[in-house]
């Protein structure tokens, strides 16, 4: 038997999500398993896909949670080293931590990958959502890796750059795009999610002309969400994991969060907790395992458009209008600095980082803007008050992406410098 698709827990939240969108009937032989040989893309499609859509779901919030230490939007109280090694932003190869990165992206990679396989021999693949759906979550995983990971690998094949990456997500979202667009209205959302990721991609690329032109189709007011489960069974997994890692007080917010921004909301009423004499405070952001993670915006999109043509052209006059925007949803008053670019696209970076806080968005920020000082984004180079259970914090590194992990490494027989 051929299997294309394996995740029993997957498959759940699938179910669920399914019921608005034509039903899911999990009656199959091997409830955890679709085989190849039976697979039907007109009555299995949906269940694949929203399965494979879960895996990167799971992805995303893992690669957010760890990539929030790496960029400064947490804080570790851990007293693991090599979670500690990570928040200084201090890699070692064989550090297990870097798997938190490549593995669920690699199994979110996978099993859309599978998905698409399936799904674009179909009768209807041209106009099939599920095909759509499952190549924009490629193509969200893809640009995750890149943005996050020092270099990528796919399906055990060779190591990629962060550029190759990209030109692959941004081959997949535009992909979606072709199919959701011509399945009508129904493809909306799909549509919406898809340009702003391909936007992202191109701003990563470096392609500022397309970067604009994409951010500029979607609609100011849409907004796309990463689904949580609050299920008890399956909440350790599927629920809002920032909840699930603050409600135990195992990873806080830094200092400079700290600072009255109504986008960055903190709970500091915990009495008696503490570490290091330090009082803990944490994220408010998320408080159940329901609640959702945006992953895709109108907003978002604004900022691409405006870092673009800060790059591209050197043009301030949309940043700092959107700047201004931003600022007064922060209770501060209008941009007043410098208006070289610099000075711009700093800011920009600054208010994009307290409307995205915990949306796993920062630590690309940083590495696609390397001239832009971190303390003026929220970050602090030397993080000189931490909760690390030691009074005496690790030296800090300057690496803003984690390695492939020696899993990897050693065991696929493909791998090698691109």
């Amino acid at each position: 038997m051929t299997t294309i698709f394996r995740s029993a827990c997957a498959l759940t939240l699938a179910c669920a999500t399914a019921v608005s969108v034509g039903g899911c009937n999990l009656d199959v032989a091997n409830p955890s398993v679709i085989d190849a040989a039976t697979f039907n893309p007109n009555t299995d499609g949906t269940t694949l896909s929203l399965s494979a859509q879960t895996n990167f779901f799971i992805a995303f919030q893992s690669v957010a949670l760890y990539g929030g230490l790496i960029s400064e939007e947490l804080w570790s109280g851990a007293a693991r080293l090599q979670t500690n090694r990570l928040a200084a932003r201090v890699f070692a190869s064989t550090d297990d931590i870097n798997g938190n990165f490549f593995t669920p992206l690699s199994l979110a990679i996978a099993s859309n990958e599978n998905a698409i396989g399936a799904l674009q021999g179909g009768a209807g693949a041209a106009t099939d959502l599920n095909l759509a759906r499952a190549s924009m979550n490629l193509g969200f995983a893809l640009e995750l890796m890149a943005e996050t990971m020092c270099a990528g690998v796919i399906q055990g094949g060779p190591q990629l750059s962060d550029a190759q990456l990209t030109d692959s997500a941004i081959t997949r979202f535009s992909n979606a795009i072709a199919v959701a667009t011509a399945a009508g209205t129904s493809g909306a959302a799909i549509v919406n999610a898809s340009n702003v990721g391909l936007a992202r991609a191109y701003l990563q690329k470096g392609d500022y002309a397309h970067a604009s032109q994409t951010a500029a189709l979607v609609p100011a007011s849409f907004q796309a969400n990463v689904i949580t489960s609050a299920n008890v069974s399956t909440q350790t997994t599927l629920g809002n994991q920032f909840y699930r890692i603050t409600a135990g007080a195992q990873i806080v917010a830094p200092q400079r969060y700290r600072v009255g921004d109504p986008r960055l909301s903190i709970d500091s009423t915990r009495p008696g907790s503490t570490l290091n004499g330090v009082p803990y405070i944490v994220q408010a952001k998320y408080n159940t395992y329901g609640d959702p993670i945006r992953l895709a915006s109108g907003l978002e999109a604004q900022y691409i458009a405006a870092e673009a043509a800060l790059h591209g052209s050197s043009s301030t006059s949309a940043a700092i209008t959107l700047i201004n925007a931003r600022r007064a949803a922060g209770g501060q008053g209008a941009y007043a600095g410098a208006t070289d670019t610099l000075s711009v696209i700093t800011e920009l970076l600054n208010q994009r980082a307290r409307d995205f806080w915990l949306e796993g968005k920062k630590l690309g920020d940083l590495r696609r803007n390397p001239s832009v000082a971190l303390a003026s984004v929220l970050t602090d180079p030397n993080a000189t008050l931490t909760y690390f259970p030691s009074k005496t914090p690790p030296t800090f590194g300057s690496t803003f992406c984690a390695p492939i992990p020696p899993q990897e490494t050693s065991a696929n027989p493909n791998f090698k410098s691109p």
